[in-house]
């Protein structure tokens, strides 16, 4: 959200933010989402990115349309519309994709994990395994940058209160 935002602040002609799943579903804060879209910011949801197109450089998107199926035990996974592709006019690619940890260091590592894969931790941001911390994207907190910064920050307080 930060990225869209700053692009556009730096006077970019047109700024999309594409999202393969629908508003509600979306990592970042009501907040933020409102901002970008009263700066100009346009959002394409239920939309996901096929190709990028040209020659030299980025010339198009192919794009297609998504719903959402449920998944048992799971949230609302997109799928692409079957013939529902279509094609955008645009210069720049900026991708944004979220991170999670690297399974064979957290095995190596021997840390317990929560269900959905992240690095389990207790209130002192402490895992499983004695001196080891985790904080940020490793960990579930909400997943915007200010979110895993504020997880940092508060994971080395934490670190420098234990090694007291």
């Amino acid at each position: 959200m930060d990225v869209a935002r700053t692009v556009n602040n730096k006077k970019a002609k047109k700024v999309y933010v594409i999202y393969r799943r629908a508003r509600a579903q979306m990592p970042a804060e009501k907040e933020e989402i409102d901002s970008a879209i009263n700066e100009g910011v346009e959002f394409l949801f239920q939309n996901n990115i096929v190709k990028i197109l040209g020659k030299d450089k980025v010339e198009k998107l192919e794009c297609i349309k998504t719903e959402l199926i449920k998944v048992e035990g799971e949230r609302e996974k997109p799928v692409n519309i079957e013939g529902s592709n279509y094609l955008m006019d645009i210069d720049y690619v900026i991708m944004a994709l979220g991170s999670k940890p690297e399974n064979k260091i957290l095995e190596e590592l021997g840390v317990e994990r929560t269900n959905r894969g992240y690095i389990k931790v207790d209130e002192n941001q402490m895992t499983s395994r004695e001196k080891v911390f985790a904080a940020g994207d490793l960990i579930e907190v909400k997943s915007t940058v200010a979110w895993a910064a504020r997880s940092g920050r508060d994971a080395g307080e934490k670190i420098a209160k234990y090694l007291k």
